[in-house]
């Protein structure tokens, strides 16, 4: 089959597999059952609210959008979510029902379906005196982290500690970039963890490989003993030309992709990973309905160029990960409102 490449991202194809050679929709046969060390964790890149004003055809507003979004978040039944494109500004609070802005108007949609057992590790939109908003901003941290936001279910796992990190790295009149964190501690059984999350920078490979250098070295900085896990919108499939440097770097530095991808292979040498699910739809749709036109329909053995990741303490085990779309099997076309324009990607780790 011939690639199928989105024009902003070469070889982006993200999609998921039944490890073992096996394609499929749904987990494998024998998956392992729950238990209390299972921690579910994701990446979701929700498309900002800035975008509304350029909605056309599948691509709806986020009023539209947000059910969906909301939907599947509940459906996942997740732990710890990275959040990224959820617009921190205010200036566009006629377009919100739950919150002055859009990850505030996220969680109270959450909530209001159900959810009211998730929150936010830090809900100021800026790092000012006064954080919520810039004007004649006296610049204090107050661990604002632009769109990238981590959302929790309180039932599950507790906040220790938690931040941000601005990187210094940054495309000349482009918006800044952040790394936020947070140290959580699972309470079923005491142990902690660090994640983080995080939007590397769209517009240039220097400042995108620089902040990658700078996410490595806060990470080492903060992680101690705990393990980790760092999810994201790296705006980098393992078609880059520098993914041989960085994917091999992050697995160097203790914490290496959950489905063990390596650059240029759209197979698995040696999974990581115990089940996949939906190896051969893109995670990344640019809104277009029809998934034959960003997978691997013809070939579904394939594992896609994904460019949302989750990385996780390499000597973690791997339950399974799953690019969330909501396909039809018979007719490939995405069902309903298309809630993003990437999928949530999820996976279900064992911390001992």
């Amino acid at each position: 089959m011939k690639s199928k490449f989105h024009p902003k991202v070469l070889g982006v194809v993200c999609a998921t597999l039944l490890v073992g050679g096996l394609a499929g929709q749904g987990p494998a046969t024998g998956a392992a059952e729950s238990s209390a060390n299972d921690l579910r964790v994701g990446s979701f890149n929700v498309t900002g609210v800035h975008t509304d004003s350029k909605a056309t055809g599948e691509h709806r507003t986020w009023r539209e959008r947000r059910p969906k979004v909301v939907a599947q978040i509940l459906a996942a039944k997740l732990d710890v979510l990275g959040l990224q494109e959820a617009n921190q500004s205010a200036s566009y609070k006629n377009n919100f029902t739950y919150g002055e802005n859009q990850y505030l108007d996220l969680k109270g949609a959450i909530r209001a379906m159900g959810g009211s057992n998730y929150a936010l590790t830090n809900e100021n939109p800026y790092n000012c005196v006064k954080p919520r908003s810039t004007y004649k901003c006296v610049y204090k941290d107050q661990g604002a982290t632009s769109s990238n936001r981590i959302l929790y279910n309180t039932n599950t796992v507790s906040v220790v500690r938690q931040g941000g990190h601005e990187f210094d790295a940054v495309t000349p009149g482009k918006p800044k970039r952040f790394l936020a964190w947070a140290v959580f501690k699972m309470k079923a059984t005491g142990k902690q963890f660090l994640f983080t999350n995080t939007h590397l920078d769209p517009y240039s490979i220097a400042a995108r490989t620089q902040q990658w250098d700078e996410l490595i070295a806060k990470t080492n900085s903060l992680k101690g003993s705990l393990p980790v896990v760092a999810v994201g919108d790296y705006n980098t499939s393992k078609f880059s030309a520098y993914a041989p440097t960085y994917l091999p770097r992050m697995k160097a530095n203790g914490y290496g992709d959950v489905v063990n991808q390596e650059s240029r292979r759209t197979t698995l040498r040696t999974p990581r990973a115990e089940t996949v699910r939906r190896a051969w739809v893109n995670s990344f749709s640019a809104f277009r309905r029809n998934v034959a036109d960003y997978g691997y329909e013809d070939n579904r053995t394939k594992i896609g160029n994904g460019i949302d990741w989750i990385f996780a303490t390499n000597s973690l085990r791997v339950k399974a990960w799953e690019v969330v779309v909501d396909v039809d099997a018979r007719t490939l076309l995405l069902r309903g409102v298309i809630p993003s324009d990437h999928a949530l990607v999820r996976a279900t780790l064992v911390l001992r």
